[in-house]
């Protein structure tokens, strides 16, 4: 077996690690919309809420820089976070249909399938 060796640009990784470091502490300490959709392990999909009950809510009236979205795996009782800048999530979103959803399917979104997102990341 052979072992590589260390790159010689340490330095240049720890900064870039530590920039890093520092946008997800920013993101965290400032306003992040949360969400979690419990069936799109059912349907392969997440909802973006637009409109409920006839006016804009959701991902148009958020304030929020960045849009966290939950992906809870009931059979193995865990989740995966998406991170997505609420402005990148606007953008994709547009490409899918606007369906009704939501409690009692008062609310108006995007169904964008959950595997689009983890690949816009990833």
């Amino acid at each position: 077996m052979t072992h590589t060796k260390a790159k010689p640009h340490f330095d240049l990784d720890l900064k870039f690690g530590q920039q890093k470091e520092n946008e997800l502490q920013e993101a965290i300490e400032g306003k992040i919309e949360c969400k979690t959709d419990r069936i799109c392990q059912k349907t392969g999909n997440v909802f973006i809420e637009i409109e409920s009950r006839g006016k804009p809510s959701g991902i148009y009236t958020t304030k929020s820089k960045y849009y966290a979205i939950c992906l809870w795996l009931e059979k193995r009782n865990h989740q995966i976070w998406v991170l997505i800048p609420t402005k990148i999530l606007k953008k994709l979103m547009k490409s899918y249909p606007i369906k009704a959803g939501g409690d009692n399917w008062t609310s108006k979104g995007h169904i964008i399938p959950k595997g689009d997102l983890l690949d816009l990341v990833l």
